[in-house]
């Protein structure tokens, strides 16, 4: 089993050291970063090209699942990747080709954070 986070753009400095930390202890975890673009749609290209397995779009407004549902769908494909946007969100096309578009709060999370998360 294994766990993609694709995310557009590099990560603020002062947050580097906690994905540090969680990419270490998590060996089945791999970040990929792909280029921001000019506008949600051609980050979302980037994103999906990325994608491997089961493709879910992390988004505020997508369905909420606890811990233990949320870890039962992460973990019960061999290769499941979380896409997440910047700033500016997703575009509509990834979300509409992801297998599943979820929100990890009802909070909104700067994009940064929502990484690390």
């Amino acid at each position: 089993m294994r766990l993609r986070v694709t995310a557009v753009g590099r990560l603020a400095r002062h947050l580097e050291q906690a994905q540090s930390y969680y990419l270490r202890r998590l060996p089945f975890l791999e970040l990929v970063e792909v280029k921001k673009g000019r506008g949600v749609e051609e980050e979302g290209r980037r994103l999906l090209k990325s994608a491997k397995g089961f493709v879910v779009a992390l988004d505020v407004a997508g369905t909420l699942l606890d811990s233990r549902a949320f870890a039962e769908l992460a973990f019960r494909h061999p290769f499941t990747t979380f896409l997440v946007g910047s700033a500016d969100g997703l575009s509509e096309e990834v979300k509409r080709k992801s297998n599943a578009v979820l929100s990890l709060s009802r909070l909104t999370f700067q994009h940064d954070i929502a990484r690390v998360v």
